[in-house]
């Protein structure tokens, strides 16, 4: 502890594109982060991979760095606490080692047997009728027919690699990998097991597999890991785990969860229908609820999450952030035979100011933001990227602009299914993630939207804030009902009304664009990668 007693969690925030680990005390501050890059091998046929060895190595590495530091004493430090990128799937023997590179949530491979398991007569939207039934009576949801999902990634393997599908002892999913080199223990956490789909979510407190779930799948109950809430303390480091990176072997492992669950908490978005946008390469609206329900039209449901007695209704959008990286990667600095150079180190504050330059609506051009298909409020894996309208006096800041704006009216696109849902306006949104440090993106949300968004202190910490948090639960040191009450927000964003005209007309176009596009992405796509 410190001289005032104040305690610290060693806090893992495990996105696609990168590793950070934060110090954060028990009021929310962060002392310190280190962060490491990642990689994302993307496959022919729609596959997308990580290492898992990759993972640990960045943990580690960046953990040694930050502590090594000296920002607080090593005896404040009381847990270790995990929040990482959700649906991937790792393969797992009895000895603990991966049989394959993990599939990550990108990974599609799996679509075809998706389809296979859900399909038959009579079908509702691409579902045969009594499984479906099943599925949202138990569940909430339904396997999501991309295949991008560890139900999908499962089918896979066990079609196109029998040989791993049976050497593997546990399929564990990003955080249940990372708890397995914590402590040596194979679990996986409630929110995390629900993306299975092999889980019974009616008591959001006690979910159990259902061998129901398993006879329509043709999986495997035996595979599946114990379950665990997210609050479940796991137990200390692993000796040689402490001592490699420094700290006390009576250190803690709470259990931890799969980023959204925890950004939400970490953005003080844990009441009930506080509204929460997290922006990283990804985006979610996402609104904690008392209750199970499922919008199949809209592709959400409300699930199983990180705090014990409630669900977290998730409607994603499969590109958010990753359309700037898409520009710098492939566009701007593609490293190619042009001579594009390497991009400066303050590559997305320069997009900001670009952007800036331009007018709400982007002088007429429009990006639909669909580079690796969509899954609300259409889920679509044929879908693609738009930029829409250029004539020869477009400007880059245009086109940047565009980006940012295209992701909002996205998200306006969810935002109404989303409060049908919930059956109540939001008023006022928590933004977070690295896109929410974007004071730009923040004001062009408010407009777009039309809700006042709140952007929060330190929101690239949220996640892991809220890592941290849900330590402290498990611990007993926090309750739900103080959370946020220790996230300050940072600026509160309004919506200007002189813009109100041009984004309601340019969200109309975006709309229209999607619907009359539909047949030509299914066309030109549906042989392809989702």
């Amino acid at each position: 502890m410190t001289p005032s007693g104040e305690a610290f969690v060693l806090a893992i925030d495990l996105g696609t594109s990168s590793c950070k680990v934060d110090l954060v005390s028990e009021t929310g501050a962060v002392a310190g982060r280190e962060a490491q890059p990642l990689t994302v091998r993307l496959i022919d046929g729609g596959g997308a991979e990580q290492d898992p060895e990759g993972w640990w190595a960045a943990l580690t590495g960046c953990a040694r760095r930050l502590l090594k530091r000296g920002l607080v004493p090593p005896e404040s430090i009381i847990a270790v606490c995990a929040a990482a990128h959700g649906l991937g799937t790792v393969p797992m023997d009895r000895d603990g080692k991966p049989l394959l590179p993990a599939m990550i949530w990108l990974d599609a491979r799996g679509r075809d047997q998706v389809r296979r398991a859900v399909g038959g007569f009579p079908m509702i939207e691409r579902y045969q009728l009594g499984k479906l039934w099943r599925w949202l009576r138990l569940t909430g949801g339904a396997p999501n027919l991309s295949g991008k999902d560890p139900f999908g990634h499962m089918l896979f393997l066990q079609r196109h690699r029998p040989d791993v599908y049976r050497a593997t002892y546990r399929f564990l999913d990003v955080i249940g990998y990372l708890d397995f080199r914590l402590t040596g223990r194979m679990i996986s956490t409630f929110d995390s097991a629900a993306m299975s789909w092999l889980t019974d979510n009616r008591d959001p407190q006690r979910l159990a597999y259902d061998p129901r779930l398993a006879r329509l799948s043709g999986l495997n109950l035996d595979q599946q890991p114990e379950l665990v809430p997210c609050t479940r303390v796991l137990g200390p480091l692993l000796p040689e785990v402490a001592d490699d990176l420094g700290l006390g072997r009576q250190v803690q492992v709470v259990a931890g969860s799969f980023d959204l669950p925890a950004a939400a908490i970490g953005a003080g978005a844990a009441d009930l229908y506080t509204g929460h946008l997290s922006i990283a390469t990804s985006s979610f609206l996402t609104v904690h609820l008392p209750f199970k329900k499922t919008d199949i039209l809209h592709a959400m449901a409300s699930m199983p999450c990180a705090l014990p007695d409630r669900y977290l209704l998730m409607a994603a959008q499969e590109i958010a952030g990753g359309a700037l990286t898409f520009l710098r990667d492939r566009l701007l600095f593609p490293g190619d035979d042009l001579g594009s150079g390497r991009p400066p180190q303050d590559y997305f504050d320069r997009l900001n100011r670009l952007a800036a330059r331009a007018p709400p609506g982007s002088h007429g051009v429009l990006f639909l933001p669909w580079l690796y298909g969509e899954r609300a409020p259409v889920d679509d894996p044929t879908a693609r990227g738009v930029l829409f309208n250029l004539s020869m006096n477009t400007e880059r800041s245009d086109v940047i602009r565009a980006v940012l704006e295209g992701v909002a009216y996205n998200t306006r696109w969810i935002l109404g299914p989303v409060e049908k849902f919930c059956g109540r306006r939001l008023k006022a949104i928590r933004a977070a993630g690295g896109g929410a440090e974007s004071e730009l993106w923040c004001q062009i949300l408010a407009d777009v939207l039309g809700r006042t968004i709140l952007q929060v202190d330190g929101p690239a910490h949220a996640t892991s804030r809220g890592a941290a948090f849900i330590a402290l639960m498990g611990l007993g040191r926090l309750q739900p009902s103080q959370v946020s009450s220790r996230v300050e927000v940072r600026r509160s964003f309004t919506p200007n009304p002189s813009a109100r005209s041009t984004y309601d007309e340019a969200y109309a176009v975006f709309v229209d664009l999607y619907r009359r596009l539909r047949p030509a992405f299914h066309r030109m796509n549906a042989r392809l990668e989702a």
